[in-house]
């Protein structure tokens, strides 16, 4: 029996068990197969992500990253001045 097999058996096992240890099994192998596919499709699609944050950007990049994602230049800082009697 395959590894894909054993995990069917096994969900469908405690789908029999919650449910008062009654019903079809054929229901109950179907169910586990629907569930099992969906939790697949759920971890390729994490899987797909990039780990990357900008929070663990350097300054510079975070703030390029900003940009990009809302097509927005970001505030720029304004020049300070010289104080008053500096000069």
């Amino acid at each position: 029996m395959d590894h894909r097999e054993e995990r069917i058996r096994t969900r469908a096992y405690e789908i029999w068990e919650r449910q008062g240890r009654s019903g079809n099994p054929e229901d109950h192998w179907l169910e586990a197969e629907r569930a099992l596919q969906a939790e697949g499709r759920s971890s390729d699609a994490a899987s797909d992500r990039s780990d990357a944050t900008v929070e663990e950007a350097p300054p510079v990049a975070a703030v390029e990253a900003l940009e990009a994602a809302s097509e927005a230049p970001a505030k720029t800082r304004r020049p300070r001045r010289p104080a008053k009697g500096s000069t």
